[in-house]
């Protein structure tokens, strides 16, 4: 039997920050298309996070975590330059300290790597059981409009030979070299660009067009012949500019289009939005992924729905509990102002 997910779960924090915020504040708002996003509280950080949906995917999959072989955690914003974060999310999980843990960090392609690193592991290892668990809340300076659409969530995905919801079909990747674009230097806390927007564009519709017409030619599919796209989300409008240049539709985004919501989640990014498709994709619907990491690469990953079987942790129910906040506390949270 082939690889694929057995159980998944999403985690979003409850605070929330709406547009208007940013636009009294500032007089304006620079997130096209995201009308809110989430917000982490001053408790939290993306190794609980990480922690949290980790065990709500093991819960959806009925799975003990003493069963999983393989754990590999993806976050651009974890607390640590130089520490095994797997390792504390592991221990955090309770998943035996013998199984192989893998940190994946430096791109919001992060998600994705991981994503294939534990479908590697399923490939090489049949009677295993890999998690995977993306979790992000990018920062950036206050004062940068590169702020304006950073969010925080996560979600988390077992693979396995058995039980499955979706069957993994195919990959592909591709990697470039673009300087300049979204990067975040060694011991600055907040990401940054040469804001140049066109420039980083077209780094993200290159990698991201090979790679997922890479994974169309491999599989002999067409862009029709998918129900559902999700392709990384900076904001809520580049998404489009990319399905379109691959002949995708705006109804075949709709679902996995989270950042309307939620806002730029990074590694946490595509994971988050596959996980709100499962929630509603019916049995025989095809899912495409399309990742991207500035930088620059993506992964285009295909996966086929074999069960109708939900996650009781779904991204729409943990969106609508939210709490909003105003600009000012906002400040305080990202320790701004004290």
């Amino acid at each position: 039997m082939a690889v694929g997910i057995s159980g998944y779960a999403a985690y979003i924090p409850r605070l929330r920050i709406k547009r208007d915020e940013y636009t009294k504040a500032w007089g304006s708002c620079s997130a096209a298309g995201v009308n809110e996003k989430s917000v982490m509280g001053f408790d939290e950080d993306t190794l609980t996070s990480a922690v949290k949906v980790s065990k709500r995917a093991l819960e959806s999959a009925s799975l003990p975590p003493e069963k999983i072989t393989r754990f590999a955690l993806a976050s651009t914003s974890a607390p640590y330059i130089e520490k095994l974060l797997s390792g504390t999310v592991l221990v955090g999980v309770g998943i035996p300290n013998h199984a192989f843990s893998t940190d994946h960090t430096t791109s919001t392609r992060a998600g994705t790597e991981a994503f294939l690193a534990g479908i590697e592991h399923m490939l090489a290892n049949p009677s295993g059981r890999a998690l995977v668990a993306a979790a992000d809340a990018p920062t950036a300076s206050m004062w940068s409009p590169i702020e304006h659409p950073l969010g925080a969530g996560a979600a988390a995905f077992v693979l396995s030979n058995e039980n499955q919801i979706a069957e993994i079909e195919g990959w592909s990747s591709y990697a470039s070299e673009y300087f300049g674009e979204r990067f975040k230097q060694r011991g600055d806390a907040n990401i940054r660009d040469i804001n140049v927007k066109k420039f980083e564009e077209g780094s993200l519709i290159t990698n991201t067009t090979k790679a997922g017409g890479a994974l169309l030619k491999k599989l002999g599919r067409k862009p029709e012949e998918y129900q559902h796209v999700v392709i990384q989300q900076p904001d809520a409008r580049v998404p489009s500019t990319v399905s379109a240049r691959m002949s995708f539709t705006d109804p075949q985004l709709a679902t996995g289009l989270v950042s309307k919501f939620l806002g730029d989640l990074g590694a946490a990014s595509t994971p988050v939005a596959l996980a709100a498709v499962l929630d509603v994709a019916k049995v025989g619907d095809n899912i495409m992924v399309i990742s991207y990491g500035s930088g620059a690469g993506s992964d285009a990953i295909s996966l086929k729905v074999v069960s109708d079987r939900k996650s009781p942790f779904k991204v729409r129910a943990e969106a609508d509990k939210k709490e909003y906040i105003d600009y000012v506390k906002y400040l305080k949270i990202k320790g701004a102002i004290v």
